[in-house]
């Protein structure tokens, strides 16, 4: 899938908010405008946590 970023009216985003999130989980930053301003949407993943010695055993990078 491509990654496009798109602008969206207001009234438009909120009829159809799934796909505006769904655009920016895949990467687009998609833009709201609303009569005072705009609204830029965009989806940063959770990185899970992990207990320090297990992220410290597995090494350093791998050397080429």
């Amino acid at each position: 899938m491509q990654k496009l970023a798109q602008t969206w009216e207001r009234e438009d985003a909120e009829q159809r908010i799934a796909e505006v999130l769904d655009a920016a989980r895949n990467g687009a930053v998609q833009t709201i405008r609303d009569s005072d301003g705009v609204f830029e949407v965009t989806f940063k993943a959770v990185v899970k946590k992990q207990p320090a010695g297990r992220y410290l055993a597995r090494g350093g990078p791998i050397k080429r």
